[in-house]
């Protein structure tokens, strides 16, 4: 288990635009990571070292069908659940996405709002341990 501390991103209006995109395969996120009701909209974070999500499951381009694959990892988000997700071109194609540095965090609340966060608060991201681990979260 790992814990990332990073600061809230500023994204017009505090949510990325990643997630209207996700809406279409919602469904196979939720039960590949077995985390249901996950509100559309994400949290931005950067962090200050790089880290690289531990693809643990997958949404394909295929089924994304915007020709990229996306990286699933769950995590805790301040003691809520959540799921960080990452688009390859995040990592792989220069000057497309924010680099290995961002990351998107998607759960059941809308976190900004929940945890009443500013652009440039820090936050705590706890990376997936182990099932007991995670049965312990919110």
């Amino acid at each position: 288990m790992k814990t990332i501390i990073g600061k809230i991103a500023h994204i017009e209006g505090g949510f990325h635009v990643a997630a209207a995109n996700l809406n279409p395969v919602m469904h196979l996120i939720e039960q590949r990571m077995g985390l249901t009701d996950l509100v559309s909209g994400t949290l931005n974070v950067w962090i200050p070292e790089e880290y690289v999500v531990i693809a643990r499951a997958v949404i394909t381009p295929e089924e994304y069908g915007l020709n990229e694959t996306v990286k699933l990892q769950r995590c805790l988000v301040e003691g809520y659940k959540g799921i960080i997700m990452r688009p390859d071109t995040h990592e792989t194609i220069p000057g497309y996405g924010h680099g290995k540095d961002h990351l998107e965090l998607i759960g059941r609340i809308r976190f900004r709002e929940a945890l009443r966060l500013r652009d440039g608060d820090t936050i705590n991201v706890e990376v997936e341990g182990d099932d007991a681990w995670w049965d312990s979260g919110s």
